[in-house]
């Protein structure tokens, strides 16, 4: 694509705000909305961990189904299973199977009580554990990667539907997954709906900044929808989901041409380890916090976690990539150093909590 394109600048910009909302969207402690509190902290977090950040896995299934489509690689199956094998299933197995033994350590040696419970052992709970069968894997923000690999595995049919019949292919997969008919094969119902969509728009070539000009229109829409989330208490939230990148997508220009904008796209880079290994750090973060608990306020905890995290994580990337480019780019997928940027959302992957 050309140096300046400005569909890929809103990819690389989303990737960022999008993984980083993940972050926060995991940020201990949940608190359901029917125990939501009456202050202007809890429905601020409210706001964002039951609102405004459950947007961040739509999006980037969105876009994953766009560039993969776009570049016609459900067409050609076998070069499609060798990418995701290395791009989704290798980092999967790494970060996953990685984490789980370090819980299983930890439950162990010092008792610490975590979740998945590894001890006593228990076949169906270790499966589960590690594959994500039927529920989050151990590292529980990976079950993106585990539905993204379902969805791999359907794309050549769902791109035979989407170049032959569009909107017969539309029907049956909003049948299909929103009646949950597929049962464990893809955890979140709304993500092949918008898997699907994503392709329609590369295969039907819209012109994606169409509705940059209802940019600040359609914020101010999906803000009021996630007032509404957590002034009514709407546990159901399929259909923010749902319409989501089409009020995010164009919402993005704004930031287009800002140094916030900018900066956000440059960082597009560390997304996927963001993605892949902030669970621990965010994990570690809490259990220091309740040692220190008493010294700083929980909102202030709150707001510095998933900064703090975020830029642990990049930390540890940059001395990996400097000290073990090998290693790190066969963790995740990539070569490590080049001009091309990871791939998380690309035509490959693309994280809700």
């Amino acid at each position: 694509m050309p140096a300046q394109d400005p569909v890929r600048d809103r990819i690389a910009l989303l990737r960022s705000l999008m993984i980083f909302g993940i972050v926060v969207l995991h940020t201990p402690e949940y608190v359901p909305l029917s125990d939501l509190g009456t202050g202007v902290f809890d429905n601020l977090k409210a706001l964002f961990q039951h609102a405004v950040f459950r947007a961040t896995v739509p999006v980037l299934t969105f876009i994953s189904g766009f560039l993969l489509f776009r570049s016609a690689l459900d067409t050609r199956p076998r070069e499609l299973a060798r990418k995701k094998a290395k791009t989704i299933l290798v980092p999967f197995l790494v970060f996953n199977l990685g984490l789980m033994g370090a819980a299983w350590c930890m439950q162990w040696r010092f008792g610490l009580d975590t979740s998945p419970k590894l001890i006593p052992f228990d076949g169906a709970v270790w499966l589960n554990a590690a594959f994500g069968l039927t529920g989050s894997p151990a590292n529980y923000p990976l079950n993106f990667l585990r539905d993204l690999l379902a969805l791999m595995l359907i794309a050549p049919l769902l791109g035979w539907l989407l170049r032959r019949c569009q909107l017969l292919g539309l029907v049956l997969v909003v049948s299909i997954f929103m009646n949950n008919l597929d049962g464990y094969f893809v955890l979140r119902n709304v993500m092949p709906i918008l898997f699907y969509l994503g392709g329609m728009a590369a295969v039907r070539e819209w012109n994606m900044t169409a509705l940059d000009r209802y940019a600040l229109p359609l914020l101010a829409v999906f803000v009021v929808l996630c007032a509404c989330v957590v002034f009514f208490k709407w546990r159901n939230t399929n259909y923010l989901r749902l319409a989501s990148p089409l009020l995010i997508w164009p919402a993005a220009s704004l930031l287009l041409d800002t140094k916030a904008g900018r900066y956000l796209a440059r960082m597009s880079k560390y997304s996927f380890f963001v993605f892949v290994a902030h669970a621990p750090v965010l994990l570690a973060t809490w259990l220091a916090y309740q040692r220190i608990g008493t010294r700083i306020s929980y909102p202030l905890y709150w707001f510095l976690a998933p900064v703090v995290t975020t830029g642990i994580v990049i930390f540890v990337y940059r001395l990996a990539a400097r000290w073990m480019p090998a290693v790190l780019g066969s963790a995740l997928g990539q070569k490590i150093g080049s001009s091309v940027q990871p791939v998380p959302m690309r035509a490959t992957r693309a994280v809700e909590g």
